[in-house]
């Protein structure tokens, strides 16, 4: 059995304490009966005096009163007594309390040696002595009886014994608590601290007072800094690639296997990408180890410039390396960081004085498609890195050809498009809005198309969404509203006083320089923003509402209006109908298609009936035919578009289409 130095320290006090309190106990009773014993010995003293004075001044039994004076004097002199009495046998002949009409019984009044002194004064009540005196040659005997005043005798113990726990009785519990104090402050509070430093070393301990202890202390701060560091320099040599300074296979697998678990716990997939350089053999064995090594480590530090610090990438062996990225937007985000990395990998390299030309072919999996383990990823990332190479080299493969089809594809499409700006290969087409009341054309909506030169006209929802996802709607958006402002210029110089509505894109109403371009193409052309209306999404509501108030607000007091497109289809909410400048809203064509279905009435019209309510224009989108017309104009619905009157045109056809048009007589064309 082992005992703490606490729990030791507290049995030693704890018997210490019985010590001391037995040793002041003792010391109590020996004084307690001391005193009982002195004054009992001075109430016999005072008897034997008075019994002397009593047998000198008594000549007989009828004369004892007297003597009173002297014995009422006696009485008073002497806390303890409470009465003298002078008796004949049983007959009081005297008393200085006439309380007492008999005298106590010989037991009341013993002096029993067996009983202490303490005992004696507080269970007696007197105490008891013989006065002789002689008449005519005779001798008497009378009792002469102190009767104690127990009250006194109790009230003088009881301040002894409060005096004694006092100064006495305390300073066991005093001594000890001191001891205690000073212990747990000076001795077991830094040894518990010095244990928990053991234990965590998490926290070093401030330096102690007691000489020994900080020896202890110092000692162990030195101990564990330097196994401290130990461990570190172990612990990146065993995780660490020698020559690169990059992770190796060690923290890979470790890396892998947090990351592994955190994606099947939030359902993510991360990609796992093995990179390999080019003919890097021919370098070594051209040039030697050296010039190879040195390679590899200048290549091992243009991977990490270029790649994020929440990325991973470590050196497997030789020339290959192996990097996963785990937060990545889109797949084109992906390919991005890919084709950085192969490109910085992609230049004349000048190793001790030596030109080396090298590339890379790298090799992509994903987790969990291509595999759910480390072992797996990494086979099918070589699997793809090799196909890599098959295919020239200095490229990426992904480990599936249906996803590798589709990215390239998406690389091809982003090429193109961006191609086709430059060479002017976009046009924008018209589509007529017919009001529902006069069935008049009051505006038209700008529509992109691509009219490539191979692939024919490209309708917007095959290239917009990537051009959102890599940025380059900004670019495209900023082409359609210049050209749709100039349009709209053009035409009403022709005559043709109608309200273009231009799409602008999230991203590009929330490029820093949107209000400044704006404002220099509506001075460039000089148009009339009140015939000018920017259709936006609901997506632009999601996220930064002070920006995005500010924005409308800027395009409201340029006095352009504002038409919310697709309403219902997103994240529709009253509360951007409130907060922000919206003019118009235009109901997505799923829903005018479902206007003879009851639930489909019933939003139209709540759509509708809301609109009016608040002060705005309800634009339906998709009319296709005469009956849906009909169902909008009767449910109060403003403002229509569709191929029930006309599809989108290209300026020279809508041009025709507004000349020739006639109201109310609208066909499918």
């Amino acid at each position: 059995m082992t005992f703490t130095i606490k729990k030791f320290s507290f049995v030693i006090l704890f018997l210490l304490f019985g010590v001391l309190y037995g040793v002041f106990a003792t010391y109590y009773f020996d004084q307690r009966e001391q005193t009982a014993s002195v004054i009992l010995k001075s109430l016999q003293n005072d008897m034997s005096e008075l019994s002397y004075i009593l047998s000198k001044n008594i000549k007989s039994k009828n004369n004892v009163h007297a003597l009173r004076a002297m014995l009422e004097r006696s009485a008073s002199n002497n806390d303890f007594i409470d009465a003298i009495i002078i008796a004949d046998d049983t007959e009081i002949l005297f008393t200085t309390d006439r309380s007492y009409k008999k005298i106590p019984s010989t037991f009341l009044l013993s002096n029993t040696l067996a009983m202490d002194s303490y005992s004696k004064l507080l269970d007696k009540r007197g105490v008891e002595g013989v006065v002789r005196f002689y008449e005519k040659a005779v001798q008497h005997e009378l009792h002469l009886l102190f009767m104690l005043d127990q009250e006194e005798v109790v009230s003088h113990f009881e301040k002894n014994k409060t005096r004694f726990l006092l100064f006495f009785g305390l300073i066991p519990i005093i001594i000890p608590s001191i001891i205690w104090i000073a212990l747990r402050y000076f001795v077991f509070r830094p040894l518990e601290l010095l244990r928990q430093y053991a234990y965590y070393q998490n926290m070093i301990p401030k330096s102690f007072w007691l000489s020994e202890l900080e020896a202890i202390r110092s000692s162990m701060v030195q101990t564990f800094t330097r196994l401290e560091d130990e461990q570190k320099e172990l612990y990146q040599v065993a995780r660490t690639d020698a020559l690169s300074g990059l992770a190796n296979r060690n923290a890979l697998h470790e890396f892998l296997d947090r990351l592994i678990a955190d994606s099947r716990r939030t359902e993510k997939e991360f990609a796992f990408m093995f990179l390999d350089l080019d003919h890097f053999k021919d370098v070594n064995d051209a040039l030697g180890h050296k010039v190879g090594d040195e390679l590899l480590k200048q290549v091992a530090s243009v991977v990490q410039e270029v790649l994020r610090s929440n990325d991973f990438v470590a050196r497997v062996g030789g020339d290959e390396f192996v990097i996963v990225l785990h937060q990545y937007n889109s797949l084109y985000e992906l390919t991005s960081i890919i084709k950085r990395i192969q490109e910085r990998l992609s230049r004349t390299w000048i190793i001790q004085t030596h030109p080396v030309d090298v590339t890379s072919s790298v090799g992509v999996a994903f987790f969990p498609k291509d595999g759910e383990d480390i072992g797996s990823l990494m086979q099918h990332a070589d699997i793809a890195m090799y196909e890599a190479k098959n295919k020239g080299r200095a490229q990426y493969h992904f480990f599936t050809e249906e996803l590798n089809a589709k990215v390239q594809e998406s690389i091809a499409l982003d090429k193109s498009m961006r191609e086709a700006l430059k060479e002017n290969e976009y046009e924008l087409f018209y589509q007529p809005k017919i009001s529902l009341t006069t069935g008049e054309i009051i505006g038209a909506e700008a529509l992109i198309r691509w009219i490539s030169p191979t692939k024919g006209i490209v309708l917007p929802n095959v290239f917009i969404p990537l051009a959102e996802e890599n940025g380059f709607i900004i670019e495209l958006g900023n082409w359609i509203l210049e050209n749709a402002l100039k349009q709209q210029v053009q035409w009403q110089e022709q005559g043709v006083d109608i309200t273009v509505s231009i799409n602008i894109a999230t991203q590009q109403l929330l490029d820093g320089s949107f209000e400044k371009k704006l404002k220099k193409l509506l001075k460039r052309y000089d148009n009339d923003p009140s015939k000018i209306d920017f259709e936006i999404t609901e997506y632009l509501f999601l996220e930064q509402t002070e920006i995005n108030t500010e924005k409308l607000d800027m395009v409201h007091k340029e006095g352009i209006s504002i038409s919310l497109d697709d309403f219902g289809t997103g994240y529709s909410s009253l509360s951007y109908l409130k907060d922000f400048p919206i003019d118009h809203l235009k109901i997505d064509k799923a829903f005018v298609d479902d206007y003879d279905k009851p639930q489909g009435a019933v939003f139209l019209e709540t759509i509708v009936k809301m609109g009016q309510t608040l002060g705005m224009d309800i634009i339906a989108e998709g009319v296709e035919n005469k009956q849906q017309v009909d169902y909008l104009k009767s449910i109060g619905c403003d403002i229509y578009q569709g191929y029930y009157c006309s599809k989108p045109l290209s300026v020279k056809d809508f041009e025709k289409f507004y000349t020739d048009y006639v109201p109310f007589q609208c066909n499918m064309t």
